[in-house]
């Protein structure tokens, strides 16, 4: 079934390419940086290259100081700034309702750690984008700096790939405004960071919504460079609790028990056991205070199959 979905997409980019070319879509980019100036400098000057001319950048300073006022004298940006780090979910969340005051049809979120590598990245997945009013989230190849794949693994570059995924990475997330629309903004319980793309990815897919692997452009992302400075080895914890709270919202029991053993044998045969145990422990325990919480929000998404 997948496979005649994906025919039929490239059929429609084939034939839409000149529709494309005469009405382009607004596109709001999402940018929030923290702790790290030159490597947004170096992601917007390669955002300056794109050969797209509807879109309009939303720059999150999450840092508390002066990142956002000196980045604002050399670049075209809004800038939307926080009192210190809030977290990735809360300040796309910040910027997505500012948005939602203008008018716009996309929404491309893109860490600040990233350098856009193709002028014709935003026409390519726009393009895709606008072959099925079912596609709702879009991300392409992501690239080490030495050049080896991030995202996806299963591309190897052969021939360019275009694929139906069930979530998409966040460093390079483009959705249409009407997933927005439907399914509401990321869940700020996964602050500070970790897992939230992939949560919201499954509740669009319980919508309707298709996800889309477009490996016909890429970006280079060097990845992890805020989180790893700000929590260090919380990082892992972070990850885990994230990851059980994107299992029991969205998996099936079978599939949670798998995960479960999988985590716990992460953690067993990790450089540090006794630490990573500790750190899994607490990790499930802190989603079983939200239990209730977690049980109402699966039986809603459920229940979106059903329609």
């Amino acid at each position: 079934m997948k496979s005649k979905i994906m025919q039929d997409t490239k059929k429609n980019i084939k034939k839409g390419l000149s529709e494309l070319s005469l009405i382009e879509k607004k596109v709001i980019i999402i940018i929030a940086t923290c702790n790290q100036e030159r490597l947004l400098v170096d992601c917007l000057k390669s955002l300056k290259k794109t050969k797209y001319n509807n879109y309009k950048i939303f720059l999150v300073d999450d840092s508390g100081k002066e990142i956002g006022k000196n980045i604002k004298k050399e670049f075209n940006v809004d800038l939307i700034t926080t009192n210190g780090y809030t977290g990735q979910s809360k300040v796309w969340n910040l910027a997505i309702k500012k948005a939602l005051k203008e008018d716009f049809d996309y929404v491309f979120l893109l860490d600040d750690d990233t350098k856009i590598l193709d002028e014709n990245w935003l026409v390519k997945l726009i393009k895709v984008g606008e072959s099925d009013e079912k596609i709702g989230i879009l991300g392409c190849k992501v690239i080490h700096p030495n050049g080896r794949i991030q995202w996806m693994k299963k591309d190897t570059g052969k021939v360019p790939l275009i694929k139906e995924v069930d979530n998409v990475i966040g460093c390079c997330f483009l959705m249409k405004k009407k997933v927005i629309d439907e399914i509401g903004f990321f869940d700020e319980k996964f602050s500070p960071a970790y897992g939230e793309e992939s949560d919201f990815c499954f509740r669009a897919l319980k919508k309707g919504f298709r996800c889309i692997y477009v490996g016909t452009t890429k970006i280079m992302h060097y990845g992890g460079t805020t989180t790893k400075k700000i929590f260090n080895e919380k990082v892992w914890f972070f990850k885990k609790r994230h990851a059980i709270r994107m299992e029991w919202l969205n998996f099936s029991f079978l599939k949670i028990m798998k995960y479960s053993f999988i985590h716990l044998g992460s953690a067993i045969l990790s450089n540090k056991p006794i630490k990573k145990l500790k750190f899994l422990r607490k990790a499930y325990l802190e989603n079983i205070k939200d239990f209730k919480e977690i049980k109402m929000k699966r039986k809603e998404r459920n229940g979106w199959l059903k329609k």
